[in-house]
């Protein structure tokens, strides 16, 4: 299922709290353009997050879980993070992304291991 990233951001970063993430996020290139995400106990929200070009991307991330979470996106000589989010915090990273394929996850010790991992794929534009 495909949901355009200004749906989301309408419909707030709300999760079920059941820990069920799934779905996938397309989104156009811009500079800073934003990217909704949130955290649950243990998913990530969108699992999957595709993005139509190259380009300069801001993934906003709330933490809807019970204990503390981050976002990590890795690949591609990218390695960013947001800072740790206590639960009800919110927290952002901007990074720049090439064509190709992605691993978003929590690296909070064990959280990966427990679900917390998605992929983000940027088409070739």
């Amino acid at each position: 299922m495909l949901i355009p990233v200004a749906v989301l951001a309408l419909a707030g970063c709300g999760g079920d709290g059941n820990g069920s993430g799934g779905g996938t996020t397309t989104t156009s290139a811009a500079a800073g353009t934003p990217v909704t995400m949130s955290l649950v106990d243990f998913a990530l929200e969108p699992k999957t997050v595709q993005v139509d070009a190259p380009g300069t991307y801001t993934f906003k991330v709330t933490n809807n879980g019970q204990t503390q979470h981050a976002l990590e996106i890795d690949g591609n000589g990218v390695e960013e993070e947001t800072d740790t989010l206590s639960p009800g915090d919110s927290g952002e990273v901007t990074v720049e992304l090439a064509a190709g394929e992605y691993e978003l996850y929590c690296p909070i010790d064990g959280h990966r291991a427990n679900g917390m991992e998605g992929s983000l794929v940027v088409a070739g534009g």
